[in-house]
């Protein structure tokens, strides 16, 4: 009878901690539907940077069977963002406008949004939806590891400090490839270490499938190939004093080798349906126009053109093209600033500073408590070694080449480590709660993740232009800029705000993905090079910071003048809005051409500023 009651009690816990689960992700879920669709009084979220180029492609991947948009990035998860659209009569293609056969993903996605007919913001819920969903099945994915590893309990409140996580609210609801590439990293982990324990063809085929699924999620999942035969060689070690060092190496290479062979398979058969009608001369156009023309990359050029003439064959190339697209991306490097500092090249300390600015304040002491705690406690049974191997491995291969990288334009690069990081979190907190000092532990964690729920909960709905408590609201402009803080999603708050305080003209520099034109009637374009102006002008923080560099380089204007100004107000964290009086221009800057107007500088479509 005593067995039965608790066999019933043990039951009854699960049934508790998976409704928890539940409303816990429910609730994440309706603060990223609700941030980016708009409530309460809010419009929502424009479109952002990167789905002016994601979303097009996704549609014609879905729609046409035609790879030719956006090949720097494998296809699932735009895919997946774009099955609603594909599926909705209504919605109109990029394919009749002279972008599709430019193969100009850019000018495919200002049409699609604003110049076919259809409502951008239609386009902008159906495509994000799914986007929310895969954000949701990490947090179930999150939920199940943790809880298998370390309990219920624990695995609740990692799935907690993920639910309320900010910088995961801010890109899991957009049309973007970080959150899936997190997804990716824990799935294919996940997967990897059951064919690594069972080593069974069952389990080794999931993972296979699992790392697959993960390839077509983002190409930095490649980096998995170098965690996995790390993880193999620290797995033969753990395991050395039970058999011999090099038979436990090679029993557990094997597996790997399978792992990543079937992946492989499976990232090629998947791509084929996306690539299936994409033109043979198409194919080859992307690939001379993508690969730097020099005698170095012949070779490459030369062996993809050989794979151009059939579906199969060009799927494995088209693959390829997307890896060393990749490569040269990150080697190539963006405008980076952060904290007064402005450079085209990278910055080494860009990410740690970054991260310490954007993360809530919770878990930067959970995770240095449980660096802590990891010394303090080093590992001596297998098991543990083994989950603490799994933990931060990812992490550490992952940070290393990003640190190494040139691609600091904002700590959403950062997005596969975070589920890792909650696990150590959760590892620590495992470890401290079969402690004598398990209340104060429970205690003290109480009152972080309430805080850190309060937190997020004060700063929704902008998740983008989140920064911790250190950084006063109005000086975030001033530390991060790009999809740190500022992609371009607050344009229709910028409309809000213009037509709440009846403005009837306000020049307009804006980045992002949508046009101030098509919301803002009042709107007329506007750039620093103009150089100083009066009257209202609503200007985005990256080309704030970013036209001061462009302007030493080239010798124009930048927006340095506006330094001797107040902002009227700071819309969403991201665009600064002045008010400036001709007299006071005209007293600070006698000479300058502040009386020039902004239809004598008409800018084309070609020229609109945007970055991946």
């Amino acid at each position: 009878m005593l067995k039965k009651t608790k066999v019933f009690l043990t039951a009854k816990k699960k049934v508790i901690a998976y409704v928890l689960a539940g409303l816990i992700l429910l609730f994440m879920f309706l603060m990223a539907f609700f941030s980016s669709r708009g409530a309460f009084g809010d419009p929502g979220d424009s479109a952002i940077v990167d789905e002016v180029a994601h979303i097009p492609a996704g549609y014609t991947y879905d729609k046409d069977h035609d790879y030719r948009l956006n090949p720097e990035h494998p296809p699932l998860a735009k895919s997946l963002a774009a099955l609603p659209l594909a599926f909705d009569k209504d919605i109109k293609g990029p394919e009749t406008n002279w972008s599709w056969n430019g193969i100009n993903q850019w000018e495919a996605g200002w049409y699609m949004l604003y110049d076919a007919g259809n409502n951008p913001k239609t386009v902008l819920d159906l495509a994000r939806l799914p986007m929310m969903l895969v954000m949701i099945v990490l947090g179930v994915m999150l939920f199940k590891w943790a809880s298998e590893l370390f309990g219920k309990k624990v695995g609740l409140i990692v799935l907690i400090l993920y639910a309320f996580y900010p910088d995961v609210l801010a890109h899991g609801r957009l049309v973007t490839t970080d959150v899936p590439a997190a997804l990716g990293f824990v799935l294919a982990t996940y997967f990897f270490d059951k064919a690594l324990n069972k080593k069974t063809w069952g389990w080794i085929l999931a993972a296979g499938i699992a790392f697959g699924v993960a390839q077509l999620l983002k190409f930095s999942v490649f980096l998995l190939f170098l965690v996995f035969l790390i993880l193999v060689i620290i797995k033969a070690t753990i395991d050395r004093k039970q058999t011999n060092f090099w038979r436990e190496l090679w029993a557990n290479f094997k597996p790997y080798f399978w792992v990543c062979l079937i992946s492989l398979i499976f990232v090629i058969l998947a791509y084929i349906p996306y690539v299936l009608k994409t033109p043979a001369a198409i194919e080859h156009q992307l690939i001379e126009t993508n690969l730097t023309q020099d005698a170095r990359t012949l070779p490459l050029r030369n062996f993809l053109h050989s794979l151009e003439t059939n579906a199969i064959t060009r799927a494995f190339g088209h693959y390829l093209l997307g890896i060393f697209l990749v490569i040269g991306r990150v080697g190539g490097g963006n405008t980076t600033f952060i904290l007064g500092h402005l450079s085209d090249k990278s910055i080494s300390w860009y990410f740690p500073v970054a991260w310490l600015l954007k993360t809530s304040i919770p878990i930067i002491l959970l995770t240095f408590w449980s660096i802590f705690m990891f010394f303090a406690n080093w590992p001596k049974d297998k098991k543990t070694k083994w989950t603490l191997s799994l933990i931060l491995t990812p992490v550490l291969v992952y940070w290393g080449f990003t640190l190494k990288g040139q691609l600091d334009i904002g700590i959403r690069h950062l997005m596969p480590t975070v589920p890792f990081v909650l696990l150590l979190i959760g590892w620590a907190l495992y470890h401290a709660f079969k402690t004598k000092w398990v209340k104060v532990y429970s205690l003290i964690t109480g009152i972080l993740v309430i805080y850190m729920v309060a937190s997020t909960l004060y700063n929704y709905p902008n998740f983008i232009a989140y920064f911790n408590e250190f950084t006063p609201k109005n000086e975030r402009y001033e530390r991060l800029m790009d999809s740190s803080l500022d992609w371009g999603q607050d344009l229709l708050r910028l409309k809000k705000y213009v037509d709440e305080n009846n403005i009837k003209e306000i020049k307009v520099d804006y980045f992002g993905g949508g046009v101030p034109s098509y919301y803002i009637p009042e709107a007329s374009e506007w750039h620093a090079y103009y150089g100083p102006t009066s009257g209202w002008l609503a200007v985005s923080a990256t080309f704030i910071q970013s036209s001061k560099l462009v302007g030493r380089q080239e010798g124009t204007w930048s927006y340095e003048w506006l330094e001797n100004y107040k902002p009227e107000a700071v819309i969403g964290g991201s665009i600064l809005i002045y008010n400036i009086s001709p007299v006071d221009l005209m007293t600070n800057y006698p000479k300058s051409p502040y009386q020039i107007k902004s239809s004598e500088h008409s800018t084309t479509a070609n020229e609109r500023k945007v970055g991946l």
